[in-house]
């Protein structure tokens, strides 16, 4: 973000924190279908119940389940039909009191770490095609790793990547392991970190990543974002680095799109941006864009599926972002599992994990007090298609605009028109009944909006800003 743009997030901000009329709305564009808490479970840190989640679909059995940790277990719920969502089964964790819990699924498998936590850790893998009805657990050791952050596992070359990894022998910034024998996992290698001119290594810890095609994208916290070729284990490449970039911060989590040329990815610190990179020349990466919920909001994980960018945002719940053009993320989406008001943006609480991968296209999504939760987005969302605004005739002026927009609809339907605050307020809903409109936005701060139409063809957005 420039700095102006930063200095009107952050007048949005004082104003709706002392105009309760202001506050963002709690959901938007989607609703919950289903919901699970029980707030009777062990707690940390004197409130926080949950931890990650994964979704699983049985496609022998054409069934949903939702995979999710809290402090002292394993639970699986049956979402099936989602909205009598059903905790179906309990796994003792092999530690307790646990502060992060990680699910990763491989074939009929679940791999299971906690990290943060007391007792003895382990990995441990349940056998998931007897579900409903049951998940044997087929491999429990702390051979391979003891207390592990992340996983995360590439079903093509049948790896598994253990991030942060302190096991019997000591501590590995990543370990990968095979799973040609889903039941009995194999170290292969440990992640060979390279060494700055002074001998140092380059990064002490690997806190997420993502891999496709043996190419591993490493988040790995202050250090930054490091592309490793590991094809060859042998012969670990570094091949790419992003460790200079504007809202740096502790580089917590990344993602492809589905062309594998942009990478997305968030800084864990309060008002960081989300960011998207062009790396078509890992070499030479490319500033693309950021953005985020609110100017003090903290995303924490950030998925990329098909023209939409799916964030678990701490206090701000779940977000979702049009990202087709990925120069120009578009708010289109959320809902507020941490709905406090005022909201206070300090430490870590609310949405911790998110999953949109399901076939019925339900996302379900992790806060740490407030449960586990199935969501539905708008119909019209769900395979949204955006159309050129000059197909249609819409033109917004003058813009910037500090009192009257003029919005001239030169197309033939009639249709919906919004005007979306940055803080997700609707300030302008209507149906569009004529051709040339005048709207008065005098009594509105200063800021920057979103306007846009939803006719039967499709969705046009543009941003607008008010000074």
């Amino acid at each position: 973000m420039n700095f102006i743009y930063k200095i009107l997030l952050i007048l949005i901000v004082i104003i709706s924190s002392n105009c309760p009329e202001a506050l963002a709305q709690d959901s938007f564009g989607m609703k919950k279908i289903a919901s699970y808490n029980d707030p009777n479970l062990p707690k940390v840190d004197g409130s926080d119940i949950w931890n990650d989640l994964t979704g699983y679909y049985d496609p022998i059995k054409n069934r949903e389940y939702i995979i999710c940790g809290g402090t002292d277990s394993i639970y699986v719920f049956d979402i099936t039909d989602a909205a009598n969502m059903k905790l179906i089964i309990r796994q003792h964790g092999s530690s307790y009191f646990a502060r992060n819990r990680d699910y990763e699924t491989y074939q009929h498998y679940v791999y299971c770490v906690s990290d943060q936590a007391s007792g003895l850790g382990a990995l441990q893998v349940f056998d998931l095609q007897y579900l409903p009805d049951s998940m044997p657990k087929v491999y429990q050791s702390n051979a391979l790793g003891t207390f592990t952050h992340t996983i995360f596992i590439d079903s093509t070359s049948a790896r598994m990547y253990m991030c942060s990894n302190l096991k019997p022998g000591g501590f590995s910034a990543m370990d990968i392991i095979s799973l040609t024998n889903p039941e009995s996992p194999v170290l292969l290698a440990e992640l060979n970190v390279p060494k700055k001119s002074g001998g140092f290594p380059l990064f002490n810890l690997v806190h997420e990543m993502f891999a496709k095609n043996d190419t591993a994208y490493l988040s790995c916290g202050d250090a930054g974002l490091f592309v490793f070729d590991l094809r060859n284990l042998a012969n670990q490449t570094l091949i790419g680095s992003i460790n200079s970039y504007p809202d740096q911060g502790y580089n917590h989590s990344s993602w492809l799109d589905k062309t594998g040329r942009y990478l997305m990815f968030t800084d864990e610190n309060m008002g960081l941006d989300i960011k998207i990179f062009d790396i078509k020349s890992l070499s030479n990466p490319l500033f693309v864009s950021q953005f985020n919920s609110n100017v003090s909001a903290t995303p924490h994980n950030a998925y990329w599926y098909g023209d939409f960018a799916y964030v678990s945002a701490y206090h701000d719940g779940v977000r979702i972002y049009n990202v087709k053009d990925p120069s120009n993320p578009i708010p289109v989406a959320w809902y507020d599992t941490h709905p406090v008001v005022p909201e206070f943006y300090g430490g870590y609480k609310g949405c911790w994990g998110i999953y949109p991968y399901l076939p019925s296209k339900h996302i379900i999504a992790s806060d740490l007090t407030a449960g586990i939760f199935v969501f539905e987005m708008d119909s019209g969302l769900v395979g949204e298609k955006e159309i050129d605004p000059l197909q249609v005739g819409f033109y917004i002026y003058p813009n910037p605009v500090h009192d009257i927009l003029h919005v001239d609809f030169t197309g033939s339907e009639k249709g919906e028109m919004r005007i979306i605050n940055l803080q997700g307020e609707v300030i302008l809903n209507s149906v569009i009944s004529k051709n040339n409109l005048q709207i008065d936005l005098s009594q509105y701060p200063q800021g920057l909006y979103f306007i846009s139409i939803d006719l039967e063809q499709g969705k046009v957005t543009k941003k607008l800003l008010k000074w």
